[in-house]
């Protein structure tokens, strides 16, 4: 069937001539429609789309010049436009959305935030309070609690008893929890 016949059969017959058409052209327009549309369409919106541009042909045929070229290239022509107009709008949409839920999940909630900032500012008085205790209780505190050294390890290095070593940790916690409480009063009164 020639470009006119199919032109003409548009208007004499539309639902033989739209089913004609889309018979003959469908794979070309869906292989345009799928190779713009993929990444921002699903395989079902793809084909729905598909069938919207052919909407637009028949509702356009009377603005088809055949004298410029043939059917054919008309319809790819409008499948490309049609295409790269709707990828533009699925992209715009994307950059507008709300916060989805994978960002969500990046950005902390008020509880985990409040949580790690008081976590901070524990660790920040522990270390200033490490730091006015004098060398020795400070490596040992570090080896029991930051290297987890048992006592008995800890005795074995530095050449002491076990029970030594369990009283100088006992003390050097006593003085720990001194020096914290003092912090902790001190920011409290000012």
């Amino acid at each position: 069937m020639t470009d006119e016949a199919m032109l003409e059969l548009l208007d004499s017959d539309p639902s033989e001539g739209i089913r004609l058409l889309i018979d003959r052209y469908s794979s070309l327009v869906y292989t345009v429609a799928y190779g713009k549309l993929k990444g921002v369409l699903s395989t079902d919106d793809i084909e729905d789309f598909v069938s919207y541009i052919f909407s637009r042909i028949y509702e356009r045929r009377a603005g088809i010049d055949l004298s410029r070229g043939t059917l054919k290239g008309y319809i790819v022509t409008v499948a490309r436009r049609m295409c790269i107009d709707e990828y533009r709008r699925c992209r715009a949409r994307v950059a507008t959305e709300p916060l989805t839920a994978e960002i969500a999940e990046i950005i902390p909630d008020a509880r985990n935030t409040q949580e790690e900032s008081e976590r901070a500012i524990d660790e920040k008085a522990l270390t200033g309070a490490l730091l006015l205790l004098g060398e020795k209780d400070r490596a040992l505190l570090i080896r029991r609690y930051y290297y987890n050294q048992t006592s008995a390890q800890i005795a074995e290095e530095w050449k002491l008893s076990d029970a030594a070593v369990r009283k100088r940790l006992s003390r050097a916690l006593n003085k720990l929890r001194e020096l914290l409480s003092e912090q902790d009063s001190s920011f409290f009164s000012s």
